[in-house]
Formats: C-alpha cells, sequence, structure tokens
C-alpha cells in the first residue's frame, strides 16, 4: 500500500493520539494487571508503529509533476 506523506502524517497523529490515550488509562485509574498488561503491550505496539512511520515520512519523496 502506497500512501502519501498526508496521509502517513495523518496516521502518526493518530498514533499520538491513542499511545496518549493509553498512557492515561495508566496513570489514572486502578486497573488490573491483565488490563494493564494489555494496555502496555497495546503501546508499545503503537509505539514501534509510530516510529516505522516516522521513518518512513524522514525518507526523501521524489515530485510528482
Amino acid at each position: 500500500m502506497n500512501l502519501s506523506p498526508k496521509a502517513m502524517r495523518a496516521i502518526a497523529e493518530a498514533l499520538e493520539f491513542r499511545i496518549a490515550a493509553y498512557q492515561s488509562q495508566l496513570d489514572s485509574e486502578e486497573l488490573s494487571e491483565d488490563k494493564v498488561s494489555d494496555l502496555t503491550n497495546d503501546s508499545m505496539f503503537l509505539e514501534s508503529l509510530l516510529q516505522e512511520m516516522r521513518t518512513a515520512l524522514a525518507l526523501p519523496v521524489a515530485p510528482v509533476f
């Protein structure tokens, strides 16, 4: 799948928002160990996706005419 830089930036922003929401949940609620584990794993997965997205955005893009 080829995504435009604009689409990739939108996805990166959505990932950042979701990661922040997970962190907020972890910081503010009494959670079971299973829920903490699930949120932590999901957050780490999204952070790795975000890092890959940022790496892809840093690559130069050939201009399209």
